[in-house]
């Protein structure tokens, strides 16, 4: 009992149709508060239209998704563990002063990564409008668009529900749980992308329903890549 405890990130691997059941998953968790969902994402929409509006608001925006994220994430587990779900709980990391610190790192530096590719695809549309859309330029826009989005796609999640407050441990975590399922990944883009077809003929309307659920299915992804458990060992190792 006196020996310490060493903790470190693992990833596990998910079957390639696991997104299958974080839909799953993810629906049964939607339709135990269906109405504080969809207030939920309509304030986070609002908070998306808010952020285009001007430099400022768009900074401010950026700051404040961290915080939102481990909110909508929070509501998750919250219904879990057979808790009352608000949708003002979106809010309440805002409070906590123990993840406030990384969560604006984290933004900054997605902020900063983001900053060539939104040049870059300045640039794009330029050429698209000329009619000389140059296709290296095109690879080289999807090539940091996807590998900025794996190395901040899981980053929230680790940051305040493992409690990991190192920025490169927490990239990196993020980077290797996508590359290691990055099959079961795109299983659940294809999945996505269906559905949010599938709400044409509602003009979109159905995207109130389908984003939520979608979000929360991804949420279900890392508690399925990320497992916590004691190792047996005279070590005495916690891996997470």
């Amino acid at each position: 009992m006196d020996k310490q405890f060493r903790v470190k990130l693992i990833v596990r691997r998910a079957p390639v149709l696991a997104s299958i059941n974080w839909l799953k998953q993810a629906w049964a968790i939607f339709i135990k508060a269906p109405l504080n969902w969809v207030l939920m994402f309509i304030i986070l929409g609002a908070i998306a239209l808010l952020g285009q509006i001007h430099p400022f608001t768009a900074v401010i925006g950026i700051l404040l998704n961290p915080f939102l994220t481990a909110g909508m994430y929070k509501s998750v587990v919250a219904i879990q563990n057979q808790q009352t779900m608000q949708f003002t709980g979106l809010f309440s990391p805002l409070k906590e002063t123990g993840c406030r610190a990384v969560f604006i790192r984290l933004a900054g530096l997605n902020m900063l990564a983001s900053i060539p590719l939104s040049s870059l695809a300045v640039v794009l549309m330029q050429q698209q409008q000329d009619n000389n859309l140059q296709m290296p330029l095109v690879l080289l826009f999807v090539m940091g668009f996807v590998l900025v989005w794996m190395i901040f796609a899981y980053a929230v999640a680790i940051a305040y529900f493992l409690k990991e407050r190192r920025l490169l441990a927490i990239m990196q975590a993020s980077f290797v749980a996508c590359w290691r399922n990055i099959i079961p990944l795109m299983v659940f883009l294809l999945l996505s992308l269906v559905l949010i077809m599938l709400t044409m003929p509602t003009y979109f309307i159905g995207l109130l329903v389908v984003v939520p659920v979608l979000n929360i299915a991804f949420f279900l992804s890392f508690n399925e890549f990320f497992a916590l458990q004691v190792k047996a060992t005279d070590d005495a190792v916690l891996e997470v």
